[in-house]
């Protein structure tokens, strides 16, 4: 895996139901990126500590897919476009640059 690529899981509920999928880059001397799909905001947004409690739990939620089966997971059952890797970096940067482990923060109207 290069600078630029990710790699994805689909996250399950207990009734195998898929509930998000996980766009994740482990890169050796760099702390983790991970965007998420959330379902409370229904968006796109990086979450790099919630990717990890699901990726590292010792029950198993998630299973290692490719981009391909992630793009037609996030149109199919999520009803939403997974970004381009650029799209993902870019989300990864911003969060970074904020400091946001949990995601952006909450905006109430």
């Amino acid at each position: 895996m290069n600078d630029r690529e990710f790699a994805y899981d689909v996250l399950r509920s207990a009734d195998g139901t898929t509930t998000s999928i996980i766009a994740y880059q482990e890169r050796a001397g760099s702390p983790f990126r991970a965007v998420i799909w959330s379902i409370p905001r229904q968006q796109w947004i990086f979450a790099p500590a919630i990717a990890a409690d699901a990726l590292y739990d010792d029950d198993p939620q998630t299973e290692a897919i490719d981009r391909a089966t992630a793009e037609q997971l996030a149109r199919d059952v999520l009803h939403h476009e997974l970004p381009s890797e650029v799209a993902l970096l870019a989300l990864c940067e911003e969060g970074e640059r904020n400091g946001w482990g949990y995601g952006p923060p909450c905006r109430f109207s």
